[in-house]
């Protein structure tokens, strides 16, 4: 029997040639099928809680959350597995930025600069390691993780000095705190894709 990996995007309005391509490029684990389904018009958390849901009702094994205006290498999904992790985050640069920031944080006080990993570490590593959490833009999550945790699993907190801690890191966080693995695999670098409007 194989096992079900639902790949999904969120998205509010469409998705970006080069991300769905970039889907359907890629390398099909041998022990798993792999369905193509994406929640359309709703905020990310929203269209992430409706992935969950979707993810539960049809018992997959596996999510592999896809943003719209990423694309993903061809391996990524192989790679992901290989972390044998509750959640396996692949990485990109942070979007329009000229710098070296990417949305993968270590440990520490907040998901801020001082806490997050530079491309330059994220380029030099080799093996998959343990992090805080990350944005979800490529992300593969064991279903077992949503059956654990308590519903709404993805939800934007403001806080008192109006800095905002989004679906993804609020994500990552909650699931820490029900004894989830969190982990990056440094070898599966998306690429954010966006249009610079002149």
């Amino acid at each position: 029997m194989k096992g079900k990996i639902l790949i999904a995007v969120p998205t509010f309005e469409n998705i970006k040639p080069e991300c769905f391509k970039s889907i359907y490029g890629l390398t099909n684990p041998k022990d798993f099928n792999l369905y193509f389904d994406y929640v359309k018009g709703y905020d990310c958390a929203r269209a992430r809680n409706e992935i969950a849901k979707l993810a539960l009702n049809y018992n997959f094994d596996y999510v592999l959350m896809i943003d719209s205006d990423v694309s993903v290498p061809k391996d990524a999904l192989v790679k992901l597995l290989e972390c044998e992790t509750d959640l396996a985050l692949g990485w990109y640069y942070k979007k329009r930025t000229k710098t070296d920031e990417t949305v993968i944080f270590d440990f520490g006080k907040d998901f801020n600069n001082q806490n997050m990993i530079y491309a330059k570490s994220l380029i030099e590593a080799n093996n998959p390691f343990d992090v805080k959490g990350g944005g979800l833009g490529i992300s593969l999550i064991n279903v077992n993780v949503f059956r654990k945790m308590a519903y709404p699993y993805f939800k934007y907190v403001i806080y008192d000095n109006d800095t905002v801690l989004s679906e993804d890191l609020y994500f990552c966080s909650e699931a820490r705190k029900y004894g989830m693995n969190v982990k990056c695999n440094p070898n599966v670098k998306g690429d954010h894709i966006y249009e610079v409007l002149m």
